[in-house]
This record gives C-alpha cells, structure tokens and sequence, in this order.
C-alpha cells in the first residue's frame, strides 16, 4: 500500500474512535440528566418501576399504593370484603413502636414497675399540637405483662419533654439488654417454640438476632435460679458481615450458652458430639426456627419502598430457598422436636405452599401443631387449603397443568394448593397468619410442626447425610476477623427485624441454585461415602472472614492459680470453661458453657464460629495488686456471681449509689459496715453486692456490679448505660446525678478563682462553693491546690499531699484546712 492509503486507514481509526467517545460522552449525559430529573427526592428511575406502576413513574415515599398487590390479595380471600379498607388502611399508617422487657433477669419485675411509675404515668395527658399523645398499650398475649406498644412519632417525642426522657430510657436500657425494641409480630415464632433449659436450639435464619435473642431469654429463664442451663442456641446465618452484626445483639444477654456461625442454611452441616472419624455421632436438635427470607409484604408499613417493588412472582421465586431452608431444619431436628415456620409475608406461595410441599415430602413424619391456644389475646387468621397463583403481569393461574408453556421455568408445581385429600390430611388451618389491621401489626405468617418419626430414607435423606458427613474446609486464605470488624458497618445501618424486600431478592436469586454438596436431580444418586475411605477429599471450602482461634485453658496454664486463689473459685472450678483468642498475652479470658466448649472441640475445622462467651476476666495488671494480674468483668457476673466466694462486698443502697455515681469515692464517705469490709480486703478488683432486706426492702431485686478497690478509694467499673440501668434500679437517675455534680464542679471553679484572686490581695475569702474560709494566702497554698492533678493512675488510687521540706510548716497548715474539699474534686 501508498503511504496515502496508510494515512488514509489512520485517519478513519483515530475518526471512529473520536465518534465514539463523542457517543459514549451524550449518552452519559443524558443519563446523567433524567438522574437528576428522577432523584431530586425521592430517585425516580426505571429501576422502582415494580408493583403496577406506569413507566416513569417513580419511587416516592408518601405514595403507599400497589395495584397488582390490591388485586392479589383481594383475589386471594385472605381478607374479608367488608375488612379491606380497614387492612388496606392500615398498612398504609406508620407502624408503631414495640419493646419488650427481657423476662429472665431477676429485675425485669423491678424494672416494669419503674417504667410505669415513672415514666408511662407522665405521658397518660400529654398534648402534641393540640392532640393527646396515645397512651402506652400492653400486648395482651405476651407474658407476664412485658411487651410494650407505643404510638409515637419522632417528631412527637422530639417535642415534649416527658416524651424524650422516655425515649432516652428505653435506649440505655436496651444498650444494656433490659430492653428489646422489636416487632411486636416478630416475637411471636419464639413464644411458640415452648423452650426448656435443657433444649438444643438452632436459629437457622437468625440476623440480626432479635429473636435470637429471646430463644437465649427464654433457655435462661426456665433454668433453676443460679444455674446454667445445659442447653444452647447455636444462631446461623448465611451472609458473613450480617454474623457480625448480629453479635452485639447477642452480646447484650451476657450468655455464654450461645454460638454464633456463618453457613448457607440450605445447607447445614451437622454438629459433631465426639471426635471418632470411623463412628461419628451428630447432635440433634429440640427446636428449630425457620424464619426465612421472604418478599416482605407483611413490612410495608416500616419498608415502604416494599409498595413499589412488590409483584406476585416474588413469592414464586423466593418458594425454592425457603423450602430448603424448612427441609434441612427437618432433617436436623430430634425426633418428637419442634420446627418453627415464619415469614413476614402474606403470600400462601411463601407459605402454607412451603408448608404443605413439606408435609408431602415427609410422608407423614412432620405433623402440624395447633398452637393458638398458646397465645391467649392474639388474634390472627387460620391458614389456607386453597389460594390461586398470579403471573408478572396480573394472570391467574388455578393449578399446576394451567401455566402457559413459556411459564413453565417460572412455576414450580409445588406452590400450588394441595388436592383435597392432602388438605384434610395436611390441616393447613393450624397455621396462623397475622393480618395488620387486627390488633395494628405488620403482617406475619407462623407454623409449627413436630417431628413424630424420622424422615424416609429418601434421597433427600442420603443428600443429608452426604452433606453432614463431608467435613468441611475453612478457607485459609481469607482476612482476619480483626482486619474486617474496623470497616464493619453499625447496627443502625441493617433493619432491626426483617431485610427489606430489594435485598431479600438479590440474595434469594443467588441462592436458589442448589447448593454445591447437594446435587441436582439430573446429577442423579451418589454412593454414601465409606466410613473405611476416609475423609472426603473435595472439602467444601468456607469462605469469609478468618476467625482467631478459639482456644481452651487447662489447669496446668500458669496464669490459673493466681485467678482461682483471688477471687475464691472452688479447686474442681472447670478452668477448661475458659476460653481466650491469642496465645500471646492471653488479655482477655471467656466463659463458655459446657455443652458450647463441646461444640468447639469436637468441630473446630468443620463449622464457621464466629463469636461465643461471655467476657469473664481481662488483663489489668498494677503495682498494688502483685497477687493477680486480672480483674473479673460486669459481663460475666451473671453467671459466676455463686463461684466467686472472695473479693465481694455487700453494700447498702446508699453506699452502691455513691460507688456507681461518682468516679472515685474515698472509703471514708462510705458507711462504717461497708468500710470494715473494705478495710479488712487487699486492693484490686472486686465485686459490690447490693441485697434488699427487711431494712432496705427496695429495689427487691439484686443489683451487683464490678469495680476496684483502690488504697483509699473505690471505683465502678461498669459501661454508661450499665451504672445507668443499675442507678434506675436503685431509684436515682445518672442524668440527673450527672447535672448536680457539673453544677458542683462550676461553684468549685468559681470559688478557686475567687480564692486565687483574694490571695493575691491578701484577703480573707468566703464562699458558697463549699470551700472553707482560709485565712492565711501564700504562694504555697497553690501548691497544695495542684494536688488535685496527682492522681498516680486511673485505677482508684485516691491522692496524698505532699510538702517540700522548705515550705512544710506553713502548706501543712494550709493543706489541713482544704484537704477535704481537694480530694472532693479529685473524686469527681
């Protein structure tokens, strides 16, 4: 070719690709300009075009409409024709706030008593813009009077005062773990699980742990007064970060009868009970919750984008993964154990078709539970033998031999109603479904079978056993714990009770393929692996975040002796209950029950743990304690309050108010009995026991909390909202404590001003800070002053005053004179 043919072929390059750029740069603006068309509110766009909407129409908060779902469930008959404006309407209101107090601690009594003394008693004729404020309202089918509804809005509670100091209140205590702010619907599933102490539990679905957390309440609560219960609750769940969340919703029961792991639930792998490869035994559980991923309609009221992005084949979709997810909690549970079914939605294709393809399968070895009358007060409507299935775009479809060709992929024949034999033997009316407008609720659906005999070695049943029986890998390569919970997001970042419905979709899609140790159909039957062949050699691999170890003490571990001696634990104590996570340093010591350190043991390498314990001793080590190097924590007192027979301190109730509220109170402001006990104890840490009597007959609880025990002086060593929730308990409230001592500080600092600006003229000074007349005004008394400022470290030590040789006469006659309102502002 000519050079001009080569420039010319150049030429038309370089053009092509300017032409393209230019494309790709109008595009992108245009893009750009209907995003800022579409999100100047509310983030209009294509994408929010779901639920019956016109093109274009975009996603706004206050439009709380859904042609498709109205036709839906109109169709469906969940809803009597004379109720639907009142559901409809309903869902359409801003749902209300519910608690519930934690029922196994010795104080929730105390605790109620305060709240409705003190708190509910002022909100019962407060106006807000001219409307009274709707008063508190007691679930009538939660227990012992603990659930809690409030109708409040932000803006309501923002504009009263009585109102924000409620608010205030109910946050600390739920820091704290007194308090659980959670649907009130969503605490149904665990009251029907009927849990004993000695039960094995399994959470399969649990982020972000409130009901987690009531399994952990009720296992405690009917445990013998000071006892562990021998059971646990291990709480799964599949997405790794949502694990890690979920623990600080553990961690507020101080239970060291829980485990926290990450697998798929589908599919679970057994739990080991001993460490012989060649006969292997697997735990089997009491009790199982499902509460399983679902399309979210029942959460409209709280997740409204739920309005927009709701149409019938969500349902259909998501169908696969819960049965699952129902099927292997089966498989897992012992027999004559319990199975709990839930989803927070309305739709019987999440359902009772789940329940009733589950019921087929089992060919007769799960059976439906009648449990309404386990929950005097609730109302709800009796499940469904018989529903429709409705297309994308608003078609019925009756039964399995109506879908359309181009439909069959969509429709598994399973979400269709059972046949008539099947209902009446399947008795679908014993699942409940919670409708909003009934008792002013979300929507929710509960079921509870019973396992009455084992499962049919079908092959779903030899999967399982694949499955259970092929050890798996944990994935060495991956990050750290450590590394990952710096970045990790908050717990304010993830919805308190349900996934909303967009991220419920985009994890089910992925997980509706089967999972990779259970084959599909067309893979057809594998041989159960021999026992003589050893283990498995394509391991599943666990991915995610690599834990630390978790590691076990013995009695042979130096640091033990010095520990039992210290705080008077007996000499057969299981030290093989302690757990730590580094072999270096060993800061921090755990408490695990018998049965969880089990579990460890023998499936370390098998199962993805996450977090387990309760934090029982940490690494404080001072000059002034050479005997132990540890100080026992508030998390574990609990639990270990009966073993430790030394290093406690029975105080009065003043004496625990000033231990609490002040950070360093001298011994000598302390009563005479409290002192002698004081006096008669080595420094280091130690453990303040307040009991009611005849004497002092409130609170009629135990209020126990941890702290130091310096030369002179004593010190709590509980969190904020921990003196907090103890305070309340005692009748005195940390806020307003807190106020009192800041308004002594500021009178302090005024007086010391004024008492440096009198020393300088010379004269005498008097005031009301509650410093003494001084008449004698050197350089020196400064010197003296700064004594404040002294304080060897932040473990209680309380202050000495010292003079030079060269000024001793007289700063000792000053210091004798102010030495009691110096060490008063050192202790606060």
């Amino acid at each position: 070719l000519s050079p001009c043919s080569y420039l010319l072929i150049y030429t038309s390059c370089v053009l092509e690709k300017v032409t393209l750029l230019v494309i790709s740069w109008i595009r992108l603006n245009k893009d750009m300009g209907r995003r800022r068309k579409g999100n100047n509110h509310h983030g209009k766009g294509k994408n929010f075009n779901r639920g019956g909407g016109k093109v274009g129409e975009g996603y706004d908060l206050g439009r709380r409409d859904n042609e498709l779902f109205t036709k839906y469930y109109k169709g469906l008959g969940i809803v009597l024709e004379e109720e639907w404006d009142e559901f409809y309407g309903t869902l359409q209101k801003t749902l209300p706030v519910t608690f519930r107090i934690t029922g196994y601690k010795s104080q929730s009594e105390e605790l109620l008593n305060n709240i409705n003394g003190k708190f509910f008693s002022n909100i019962l004729d407060v106006k807000v813009d001219g409307e009274e404020v709707p008063p508190p309202k007691q679930l009538p089918w939660y227990p012992n009077n603990l659930g809690w509804q409030l109708d409040l809005t932000r803006k309501t509670v923002r504009s009263n005062e009585h109102l924000s100091r409620l608010h205030d209140f109910l946050v600390a205590e739920t820091e704290c773990g007194a308090i659980s702010r959670q649907e009130a619907v969503s605490m149904i599933p665990p009251l029907v699980l009927d849990i004993k102490s000695h039960h094995k539990i399994l959470d399969m679905c649990a982020s972000p742990g409130s009901k987690t957390a009531q399994l952990i309440e009720y296992l405690h609560g009917t445990s013998p007064e000071g006892q562990l219960p021998s059971g646990y609750v291990i709480a799964n769940d599949t997405d790794n970060k949502r694990c890690y969340l979920m623990v600080h919703q553990v961690k507020r029961l101080q239970s060291p009868c829980c485990i926290i792991v990450n697998h798929d639930g589908t599919s679970f792998p057994k739990i080991r009970a001993n460490a012989d490869d060649r006969n292997p035994v697997f735990h089997q559980f009491d009790r199982v919750l499902c509460d399983v991923p679902c399309s979210g309609d029942g959460t409209m009221r709280k997740n409204y984008d739920v309005w927009n992005k709701w149409h019938p084949l969500q349902g259909a979709n998501l169908h696969g993964l819960q049965f699952k997810l129902l099927r292997r909690g089966c498989q897992l549970l012992e027999k004559s154990g319990r199975v709990v079914y839930s989803t927070c939605s309305l739709n019987p294709v999440e359902d009772e078709a789940v329940v009733a393809e589950m019921l087929r399968s089992s060919e007769g070895a799960m059976e439906l539970v009648d449990i309404s009358d386990m929950l005097p007060g609730l109302k709800f409507s009796k499940g469904l033998s018989d529903w429709k299935v409705m297309t994308k775009t608003g078609e019925w479809i009756a039964n399995a031999s109506e879908i359309p060709p181009s439909m069959q992929t969509q429709f598994k024949h399973t979400i269709f109603p059972p046949t008539p034999e099947e209902a009446e033997k399947f008795h679908l009316e014993r699942c409940i479904r919670i409708l909003p407008h009934q008792q002013d609720t979300g929507g929710f659906f509960i079921a509870a079978l019973q396992k009455v005999k084992h499962l049919p070695a079908s092959r779903e049943a030899r999967l399982e056993q694949e499955a259970c029986q092929s050890t798996p890998e944990i994935n060495k390569d991956a990050p750290a714990a450590s590394e990952i919970n710096k970045d990790a997001p908050t717990s304010s970042e993830i919805d308190k009770d349900a996934p909303a419905a967009p991220e419920i979709n985009k994890d089910a899609d992925q997980q509706l393929e089967e999972p990779a140790d259970l084959p599909t159909p067309a893979q057809g039957k594998r041989k159960a692996p021999n026992a003589d062949e050893g283990p498995n050699s394509k391991r599943t691999k666990l991915h995610g975040y690599k834990e630390d170890p978790f590691l076990f003490m013995e009695d042979s571990d130096p640091i033990w002796p010095s520990i039992r001696d210290f705080f008077g634990l007996a000499a057969d104590f299981p030290v093989n209950q302690f757990m730590f996570r580094s072999l270096q340093g060993k800061r921090t010591l755990y408490y695990v029950s018998e049965a969880v350190r089990e579990i460890t043991k023998f499936n370390d390498g098998r199962i993805k743990f996450i977090n387990m314990g309760v934090k029982a001793f940490s690494r404080s080590p001072s000059p002034i304690v050479p005997q132990c190097d540890f100080r026992i924590t508030q998390e574990v007192l609990g639990t270990l309050l009966a073993d430790v027979t030394l290093r406690k301190v029975k105080v009065t109730k003043s004496d625990a108010i000033i231990a609490i509220s002040q950070e360093n109170p001298f011994i000598g402001k302390l009563g005479e009995e409290t002192q002698t006990q004081l006096y008669a104890m080595s420094p280091g840490s130690t453990v303040f026991v307040f009991t009611p009597s005849e004497r002092e007959p409130t609170p009629n609880c135990e209020v126990v909390f941890c702290g130091w025990r310096g030369k002179n002086s004593v010190r709590c060593f509980g969190s904020r909202c921990e003196r907090s929730h103890a305070l309340m308990l005692l009748g005195e409230d940390l806020k307003e404590i807190n106020k009192k001592v800041e308004a002594g500080k500021k009178l302090k600092q005024e007086a010391k001003e004024q008492a440096d600006q009198g020393c300088s003229n010379g004269e005498t000074i008097s005031n009301e800070g509650g410093l003494k007349k001084i008449d004698k005004c050197s350089d020196e008394m400064d010197e003296c002053n700064d004594v404040c400022s002294e304080t060897k470290d932040d473990i209680g030590e309380d202050v000495s005053i010292v003079c030079s040789d060269e000024n001793k006469t007289e700063c000792n006659d000053v210091c004798s004179e102010i030495k009691k309102d110096c060490n008063d502002v050192c202790s606060e």
